[in-house]
């Protein structure tokens, strides 16, 4: 991960694109949420149909742009990768392929590490990387609409991270991990309404905010989980462009 910040910013035009592009991301992913709350405690208690089409048409014209910039950040990523890893790449087919013989371990450890870092070229898991920091506002804004859901969130990432990043450990298998991952998600939305109910009948809370509040704390725990797959995949292909890179220099 410390190489990769190193790498971004080595560039920093290109940093200050994509961190741009991330805010700008961010903010326009709470729309779904401030839509939810602001329909069910204005809207429903005034009836006003005008606002609600005003409403509408701002939420999905945030969204738009969410969609606009995530494809626009994709672009850039990938010619990023491109500048980045081709060069490496093309070193190291040329060195492959004057190669002497190398022994079916050898083989299978470079031809991995090459197929990885090209993988790794169009792979949109550097925008999760990205994504996180306004992940975690999700969080500070949920601390502001219903501090028990946010509470209950940040329980839930640091799990969800946990069972990604350990899996190995666990001895978890793939198909198990993606099954952990929904029941969490929906084990979330559950307890958030139970708690949230509570407090609706003590009267502490209305349902936009809790319904609200369920929205950013799904997406908050879902851009953990990525955020933890991302890393690992991250580590990994640091790892394999060490291979290339050592076996590109070695006599």
């Amino acid at each position: 991960m410390i190489h990769f910040i190193r790498q971004l910013f080595r560039d920093k035009s290109t940093a200050a694109m994509l961190l741009i592009s991330s805010l700008i991301i961010g903010v326009c992913a709470l729309a779904p949420a401030l839509f939810v709350i602001i329909v069910l405690n204005k809207y429903l208690t005034s009836g006003v149909t005008g606002t609600l089409v005003s409403l509408t048409f701002g939420a999905i014209l945030l969204l738009l742009f969410e969609f606009i910039f995530r494809q626009n950040r994709a672009t850039i990523i990938q010619e990023f990768n491109e500048k980045n890893f081709i060069p490496i790449l093309k070193s190291f087919s040329e060195k492959f392929r004057q190669a002497g013989q190398l022994t079916a371990e050898q083989y299978k450890k470079f031809d991995g590490a090459g197929t990885l870092i090209k993988n790794a070229i169009k792979s949109s898991m550097t925008g999760w990387i990205l994504d996180f920091p306004f992940v975690l506002m999700f969080l500070v804004a949920l601390i502001y609409i219903n501090w028990t859901a946010a509470l209950i969130t940040a329980i839930f990432m640091i799990i969800m991270y946990t069972l990604t990043t350990q899996r190995v450990n666990f001895n978890l298998q793939q198909d198990s991990t993606a099954n952990l991952e929904i029941f969490l998600t929906g084990l979330l939305t559950i307890t958030i309404i139970a708690v949230g109910s509570t407090q609706i009948i003590a009267g502490t809370l209305d349902i936009g905010l809790l319904i609200g509040s369920n929205i950013l704390a799904a997406r908050a725990l879902q851009g953990t989980n990525k955020f933890a797959k991302a890393k690992e995949f991250i580590e990994q292909r640091e790892r394999a462009v060490k291979e290339i890179v050592d076996y590109v220099k070695s006599k």
